[in-house]
């Protein structure tokens, strides 16, 4: 048996390979903290009900989404709307009572409690934050101007009382929280409040209004409207249901101003004004015309619109070419 030695290169010997113990990590058996939310997140967390997204939607409230304003952008709107309409349901909202406030007119402006004038009708006050648009929402309830806007928070500086009529009067409150005044000024606003406020009635029901609804996403808007109505449940003079309004579109304003005067009672006597104003106008167009009733009535509720612009442009055609 011949043995035969073979030279070992050991640049080709192979590495020898050894195990290494790694040490586990011990499993941590302490109970997990639970994560704090932020306001942002518990805000962004409320989802809010099919009701309250369908009224938004029909009242035509929340900022508008930014469309390519071009054929393609309307189409995306139009599609947008479809799969809400699949999803909420209709979104046409009930016609409102067109109904009008008696005419408002200033009559007195307290910055003492002494200047205060007698209580001889209802009064119906608003009461918010500065610059939420107090001021705003009484002139387009009143369709008028008379009161005082401003852009700048803590224009309104004393207590305004306006009469509407003989039905009941209004109370421009000065605002609260940041306005554009002294410390000392703000404090004696503060102090005005809680005496006009000790003044009245106790147990006196107040409604809570969403105003400049128009400046808020709709998403944000829904969820801030289930917000306000859960935190309303812990109050029992509270009107449950809180309203949202826009006064730059009249949106909401026909359904608060019928709250209105339900409140003070004269829900029946606006009912009759509008009638009689409506007879009046349906009286003056067929002094000047001989036309049928049913067409002068169409032509009423439709003037202001493109279809009677043409049918009167259509008209007049007909009764040259007769000449």
């Amino acid at each position: 048996m011949h043995i035969i030695k073979f030279p070992l290169d050991k640049a080709r010997l192979l590495p020898i390979f050894t195990k290494k113990f790694v040490t586990l990590p011990i499993p941590n058996t302490r109970p997990k903290t639970p994560k704090i939310l932020s306001n942002r997140q518990k805000f962004r967390q409320i989802s809010p009900s099919h009701e309250t997204l369908r009224e938004i939607e029909a009242l035509n409230l929340g900022k508008p989404r930014n469309c390519i304003g071009n054929q393609f952008g309307k189409k995306v709107s139009i599609i947008g709307k479809k799969r809400l309409e699949r999803k909420l349901g209709d979104l046409t909202s009930e016609r409102e009572e067109q109904l009008e406030l008696p005419h408002l007119s200033f009559f007195a402006g307290a910055k003492v409690p002494t200047s205060f004038p007698p209580e001889r009708v209802q009064e119906l006050c608003f009461v918010g934050r500065s610059n939420v648009g107090k001021s705003s929402l009484i002139n387009a309830l009143a369709d008028t101007t008379v009161v005082r806007t401003s852009e700048k928070p803590g224009l309104t500086q004393q207590i305004n009382f306006y009469a509407a009529g003989n039905m009941f009067n209004m109370v421009d409150m000065p605002g609260y929280g940041f306005a554009y005044a002294k410390d000392e000024e703000r404090i004696k606003w503060k102090e005005l409040l809680t005496r006009y406020i000790q003044r009245t009635r106790k147990n006196v029901e107040f409604q809570i209004i969403l105003t400049k609804c128009d400046l808020v996403i709709t998403p944000d808007l829904a969820r801030q409207h289930t917000l306000v109505k859960e935190q309303l449940q812990a109050y029992r003079n509270a009107i449950p249901q809180p309203m949202m309004v826009s006064a730059r579109r009249k949106s909401g304003i026909y359904k608060l101003r019928q709250l209105i005067l339900t409140i003070v009672g004269g829900l029946e006597r606006a009912r009759e004004v509008v009638n009689k104003k409506r007879a009046q106008r349906i009286t003056d167009i067929t002094n000047k015309s001989k036309k049928p009733l049913n067409k002068i009535s169409k032509m009423v509720t439709n003037r202001k619109t493109p279809r009677y612009y043409y049918e009167m442009r259509k008209r007049e055609k007909k009764s040259s070419k007769k000449k």
